[in-house]
């Protein structure tokens, strides 16, 4: 096996129907940024791949979450592909079709817009699948095929359509690393590899191409993007922006044909598996003396396995990992990729399916031994990411509880309270927020009084309460926002029940009269102009 090539692969015979090569002809690197009158017609033909797309979006008010935002307009870009059905599809990114209310596409070079629709979508590796129903639209176009992954210098060119002008952008670079890092749409760990060409918005979408005419890429962030960091220590905190001068990422061909796969197997997409532990590095020599490992041995220490995940019935805290499906971890929990470059061993499971086996190699009290496990998901307790749906609330007697999310933190009117208060609103649900933590069952929530909407019923509570946690509702134990609808529902119609207890943590506790609480529903309702005092999901309950 040549030393350059990587050594997993994820380029095999399953993936023949994306590689195969195309009777387009091919141009050097010097021919795409020097264009000469022989290589016009090839460069052009090439170009008919690309499209822009213009998305209108509406996204959820989470910290008012009765009202949405207003309408938003942004542009990114896209390129035609063909599976092994001989369907035609758009390629692009998640994050510029997320929340929309209506998408177009414009072919270069045309003027007509052509409405369009989202067929799939991932959020943890920021793609979308869109495809145009109008048969005129796909008349002239051409598809892309998949490359490998680029060398480490490597010539490549990002075409797309940035802001700044509206006609189709080449530009150039080279390849600068491979990483497995954040994805800025779902703070999922995924491969990316980082060229030296910024990506500028509008960008997003575009195909990364090799001087050969594959697509070893699409386009999708840069580190001039905003992006907020939380630290829980001890509270809640926010960080500025992060800068990187002409840097930009591509999401690599093994995370694309890991997206088209589950498609074309599954006629949807599900998701990425995960290994739901914590590690910690074993650089140390006497760490390893004390848990008996040979010092030339070498791999990463568990420290915590979630209990609802599959891997933990055949972890123990304190094993020691040191292969995945026969691939050694380096102590500092990275594995070899190619010559010179390693990368994070969560590739590894990254590159799989929900449902995969996985067999690691530990050493446990001294002795080694391989385990199995079946690759599953669990969703993070405090979720990341919710695009494409509406937040839950539930009014009562002018208390409004929401699930806590994420989206929910970073909600601008939450954000507003952080720099008045500082982080008291904040304080009583830091501990939540850790990402990892997960759902002890697909049902399980956190829920949050997140608001007290004045009124004399509920006189006292406003100013002593803020962002608390809900458990229980006349002493039932509620988890999450459906099982909370369903107590009151019972409660308030129960004989003989004549108030609620809500309980919080730290044993605050919140009692209102049903009857007037019944009563002052429409009073509430009117006076902040909300419509229903329940999310349209759960009023079938």
């Amino acid at each position: 096996m040549d030393e350059s090539s990587p050594i997993l692969l994820p380029l095999n015979d399953r993936h023949s129907s994306w590689l195969e090569t195309e009777e387009i002809p091919t141009f050097s690197e010097q021919q795409c940024t020097q264009l000469r009158t022989d290589t016009v017609e090839s460069f052009d033909l090439l170009l008919t791949s690309v499209v822009k797309i213009f998305c209108t979006d509406v996204k959820p008010n989470y910290s008012v979450p009765w009202q949405m935002k207003s309408p938003t307009f942004s542009t990114s870009s896209g390129f035609v592909i063909r599976n092994n059905a001989e369907k035609r599809w758009i390629l692009g990114n998640a994050h510029g079709v997320s929340d929309a209310t209506n998408i177009l596409i414009r072919k270069n070079g045309d003027v007509k817009k052509y409405l369009a629709c989202v067929l799939h979508i991932s959020h943890e590796a920021d793609l979308a699948l869109l495809t145009v129903h109008d048969q005129e639209f796909w008349y002239g176009l051409h598809e892309l095929k998949f490359g490998d992954i680029p060398r480490l210098q490597e010539a490549v060119i990002v075409i797309g359509f940035p802001t700044g002008g509206d006609n189709l952008c080449v530009t150039k670079g080279v390849v600068s690393r491979v990483v497995v890092s954040t994805y800025q749409q779902s703070y999922e760990l995924l491969l990316q590899i980082q060229i030296d060409a910024a990506i500028n918005s509008g960008n997003s979408g575009g195909p990364c191409l090799q001087s050969n005419n594959f697509v070893v890429g699409v386009a999708f962030q840069s580190k001039r993007e905003r992006m907020f960091t939380f630290i829980i220590f001890p509270f809640l905190f926010l960080i500025g922006r992060k800068e990187a001068q002409s840097c930009g990422y591509i999401i690599p061909v093994p995370v694309i044909l890991h997206f088209l796969d589950e498609i074309q197997e599954h006629g949807r997409y599900i998701g990425y598996p995960q290994l739901a532990l914590r590690w910690s590095p074993l650089e140390n020599d006497y760490l390893k003396d004390y848990l008996h490992i040979p010092r030339n041995k070498h791999g990463i220490l568990v420290n915590y396995i979630d209990p609802v995940s599959n891997i933990y019935q055949v972890l123990k805290e304190n094993d020691v990992i040191i292969s995945i499906d026969n691939v050694p971890i380096g102590d500092d929990g990275t594995i070899y990729f190619r010559r010179g470059e390693r990368i994070s061993f969560r590739f590894l499971e990254k590159s799989k399916f929900i449902g995969n086996e996985l067999s690691l190699s530990i050493i446990r009290n001294g002795q080694e031994m391989i385990v199995k496990t079946i690759l599953d998901y669990h969703s993070d307790l405090v979720p990341y990411q919710l695009y494409d749906s509406l937040p839950q609330y539930l009014i009562f007697g002018g208390l409004v509880f929401t699930p806590l999310t994420k989206p929910f933190i970073t909600s601008s009117a939450v954000l507003e309270d952080w720099y008045k208060y500082s982080y008291p609103r904040f304080e009583n649900i830091a501990g939540y927020l850790y990402h990892g933590r997960l759902q002890q069952s697909k049902s399980e929530q956190i829920i949050l009084l997140c608001e007290i909407l004045v009124d004399q019923i509920n006189n006292g509570y406003v100013s002593k309460y803020s962002c608390e946690r809900l458990r229980t509702v006349n002493d039932i134990e509620v988890r999450n926002m459906k099982e909370l609808n369903d107590v009151i529902e019972a409660e308030t119609n129960r004989e003989g029940v004549n108030y609620l207890k809500f309980i919080f943590d730290y044993n605050k506790i919140i009692v209102l009269s049903i009857k007037d609480a019944k009563e002052a529903e429409q009073r509430i309702l009117k006076r902040n102009n909300i419509s229903h005092s329940k999310s349209q999901d759960l009023r079938h309950y």
